[in-house]
């Protein structure tokens, strides 16, 4: 069995057998898309276990990190749904190809339309102003993806990776859980901090609004960028155009570079309105933040910034996101047309 293992990871094998032996046809952990006009998306419901409470959350959690798995709930602090959040220390995060179809108050876990769930704990309540942010750990998923005999194989063939030593490793079912994350598209977006002359840019797809007027986002403790973010406060995020998908991946470097010049970096004419920072050359709009709260969780810190600015560069295109490879693949096997972009 090992040495099969280790021939199917060294080797270049058919695709039809690739797919028998892992389930697996799309080529890449990570599939590029564009937000806008996904076809057939998952819906996101949360509920306390047991359906008393049954709400749509598809657009409103945010992905906030994978080691241990962050989400986010903004919930409007006068509000019935603020205090049963208030009130119970565990939620649920079903996702669903079909909600419509089904009655979640009879509904069972992997029966039709649910596609896979996340246990989530209570971590933090972060107030801001009218909203308040629960902050969540998973605690445990299960999808529905790939078959049982396919996850196993390819579980396996994880462990046999080899592991770059600046990756963060993720084991057990602490990677289903980021499998089930990635299966809502997740924006990238291109942060810019500067000191005023130098300036860095990397990606992000750790973040998100928290109502209108405050933004989260999370960085990895111990790396330059987020360095950089706490000492200088202030940070510009970029909605790129999706046609810069490979442009936007290289510079996941960045979060562990020195500030640089601007000629280091493909960068748009115009400037944000009020730090009058650098923007990427795909920017589609921006806002402009400035750091004022941050709570750590596992090797994440996650900031809380005020939005002092946001403006849109250029109208009506299509902007970068990405779904993992498990849910892509689903998608494929059940018919769904989906657009990716590869690197």
């Amino acid at each position: 069995m090992m040495c099969i293992f280790v021939e199917l990871k060294n080797l270049q094998i058919p695709s039809h057998l690739k797919k028998l032996i892992t389930g697996l046809t799309i080529p890449q952990e990570y599939c590029c898309l564009a937000m806008e006009g996904f076809p057939n998306p998952l819906r996101t419901y949360l509920t306390l276990g047991n359906f008393t409470v049954n709400r749509d959350v598809t657009h409103a959690h945010l992905f906030l990190g994978y080691k241990p798995l962050v989400i986010g709930i903004p919930i409007v602090i006068a509000s019935e749904d603020f205090q049963i959040l208030q009130k119970n220390e565990e939620i649920v995060l079903h996702f669903m190809q079909d909600p419509t179809a089904t009655d979640l108050g009879r509904h069972e876990f992997q029966t039709e339309g649910d596609v896979a769930k996340l246990i989530l704990r209570k971590r933090e309540v972060v107030l801001l102003d009218e909203y308040a942010l629960f902050v969540y750990e998973g605690v445990a998923g299960e999808h529905s993806f790939l078959s049982r005999g396919h996850q196993l194989v390819n579980t396996v063939l994880q462990k046999l990776r080899r592991v770059q030593p600046t990756n963060v490793n993720l084991k057990g079912n602490l990677w289903d859980q980021v499998r089930i994350a990635y299966s809502i598209p997740r924006q990238i977006s291109i942060i810019t901090v500067s000191d005023g002359t130098l300036i860095n840019m990397f990606p992000t797809d750790l973040h998100g609004l928290v109502g209108k007027n405050f933004y989260a986002g999370s960085l990895r403790i111990g790396g330059k960028a987020n360095e950089q973010v706490e000492k200088y406060k202030r940070i510009v995020i970029s909605k790129v155009d999706v046609s810069s998908h490979r442009e936007s991946y290289s510079l996941g470097k960045n979060h562990m570079a020195e500030l640089r010049g601007t000629d280091a970096f493909l960068i748009h004419e115009e400037r944000s309105s009020i730090f009058k920072f650098p923007l990427p050359y795909s920017v589609v709009s921006y806002a402009e933040l400035i750091l004022t709260k941050s709570i750590d969780l596992g090797v994440h810190r996650i900031h809380l910034y005020e939005v002092v600015h946001q403006a849109e560069v250029q109208p009506n295109c299509k902007t970068l996101g990405h779904i993992h490879q498990y849910y892509a693949q689903w998608r494929a096997n059940h018919g769904l047309e989906t657009q990716l972009y590869f690197r």
